[in-house]
């Protein structure tokens, strides 16, 4: 039976996984590879030591799989996208790889939104502009590394990179590279008007040649084979942005699903076959599927924000987030005037808002407080499911992945918050497995994404929302959006 690796590449851990041609998981292994330690804001890796955390989990994962090498047909990535890993002429980096969420570059941001630059590069790039992004980071490090600017010769991101350093040869895979404020989504290349607009023209010749998501630039290199334990020629393929492989995990094919992810980040990604007209700005991209587009919404807004709860003041509860269950399944829904703000590390609603409880009285306790931590996750995370819903309609199924999912609880208030039916989707590792499906495709196991996900992808259970608390919600869900504008009026914390 033919095998396929994905090698999830996260902001602080990478992870490999190997499954068989029905998605049958054989061995996962996962290694911290945490940010370096920096000025506030900063956020960098050492490509390096990346690549070698990358070998080291593939080594381990064929090790424990007992998969022989030469049953396994492709390798594929996911990896968070955005960001920066750029390559001098010898292949070396340039620097060190800079994560999504560095926030270095925020003044150009702000500049560039009250000059109305974003405005500009909406209509070619799609993208809602933030620091995290390469053109971001490229025009920050022009202006503040000049000798490093000048000697980039090609511009990554995360998986770029990985494939780099397994093939010998360099490319730009699509899901992510569209999204990097560089290139013109709807017709698929890189867009000279947006270098211009972004102040960075001399930056065009260093764009990397662009690869699909199962196109295979080259196989595993000996080097490389040594260095894995993967054996020489194995096929390698473009792979994704983990928020597509997540949705090729939940099934998205067409414009019937929207997946809701929940972990880190709230993220909803909706397929459609062109970009339609939209008043306010998303944040599109080209999908793995040819001719398709993607569109999400997200903030980190989400687990986090519980984790915090319960690392301080449930630090020595045992099975900690059963107990949380536990104590918000047995309150009425929606029945507190206790809101919790979940935004302990980001605001999808407003500069201005920081992480909060608001409307506690001396009846409230622990439960109460928890249920207003569930529902201040999912009410922001429903903030960006109304902007999804405003394009694609209510006639969808929402689908979620993502830790959370494991809490019937929390689903089921997802459910009712937004008044439609949900599938849990019983993936452990979407990252690993969504990159395995693009390799199942791209070596021809399948001949197309619909045909590898019918095969591969995991079952949901369908939870219907509970009508009888749908008024509750409404309300409370009302108050939330108020006081969060109002508390965004005030001037930011110091």
């Amino acid at each position: 039976m033919a095998h396929f690796l994905g090698v999830d590449i996260g902001g602080s851990v990478i992870k490999s996984g190997l499954y068989d041609e029905r998605g049958s998981e054989k061995a996962v292994v996962s290694r911290n590879d945490p940010a370096i330690a920096g000025p506030v804001g900063w956020s960098e890796r050492d490509m390096r030591s990346m690549w070698q955390t990358v070998c080291s989990t593939v080594r381990q994962v064929i090790a424990e799989s007992g998969v022989p090498k030469s049953d396994i047909r492709g390798v594929s990535f996911s990896a968070h996208g955005k960001g920066l890993y750029a390559v001098d002429r010898d292949g070396e980096p340039v620097r060190k790889g800079i994560i999504s969420s560095d926030n270095r570059a925020m003044p150009l941001v702000r500049q560039w939104k009250t000059e109305r630059v974003d405005v500009a590069a909406y209509p070619f790039a799609y993208q809602q502009v933030w620091p995290g992004h390469p053109v971001s980071l490229l025009a920050w490090l022009k202006a503040n590394e000049a000798d490093n600017y000048g000697r980039i010769h090609r511009i990554l991101m995360a998986h770029d990179w990985i494939r780099y350093k397994l093939t010998g040869e360099i490319g730009a895979e699509i899901t992510n590279i569209s999204g990097s404020d560089l290139f013109n989504v709807d017709r698929g290349e890189y867009e000279p008007a947006l270098f211009k607009l972004f102040g960075i023209e001399e930056m065009m010749e260093c764009t990397a040649p662009v690869i699909g998501s199962t196109e295979s630039p080259a196989g595993v290199s000996a080097r490389a084979a040594e260095e894995t334990g993967l054996l020489a020629g194995t096929p390698v393929y473009g792979g994704f942005f983990d928020v597509v492989s997540a949705a090729v995990c939940a099934g998205l094919a067409d414009q019937r699903y929207i997946n809701v992810i929940m972990g880190t980040w709230t993220i909803e990604t909706w397929i459609a076959d062109k970009i339609p007209a939209a008043e306010h700005p998303y944040t599109w991209g080209r999908y793995c599927i040819p001719g398709k587009f993607f569109v999400h919404e997200g903030s980190p807004t989400s687990a986090s924000n519980l984790e915090w709860f319960v690392r301080t003041f449930m630090p020595d509860v045992a099975q900690p987030y059963q107990r949380c269950d536990e104590m918000v399944a047995a309150l009425k829904k929606g029945d507190t005037g206790v809101q919790f703000l979940p935004y302990l590390f980001s605001s999808n609603l407003g500069d201005n808002l920081a992480g909060g409880f608001y409307g506690l009285a001396n009846a409230h306790g622990l439960p109460h407080l928890l249920q207003a931590v569930y529902e201040g996750i999912c009410f922001a995370q429903h903030s960006h499911l109304e902007r999804i819903l405003a394009l694609s309609g209510r006639d969808r199924l929402l689908r979620l992945t993502g830790g959370p999912a494991r809490s019937e609880v929390w689903m089921q208030m997802v459910a009712d918050i937004s008044e439609m039916p949900v599938e849990v989707m019983h993936v452990k590792e979407s990252g690993c497995l969504g990159a395995a499906i693009a390799a199942a495709v791209g070596s021809g196991t399948y001949a197309s994404f619909l045909d590898a996900m019918a095969a591969m992808c995991p079952s949901g259970t369908r939870m219907e929302p509970d009508g009888s608390a749908a008024i509750r919600y409404r309300e409370k869900y009302a108050y939330f959006r108020e006081l969060a504008r109002a508390i965004n009026t005030l001037p930011p914390a110091a």
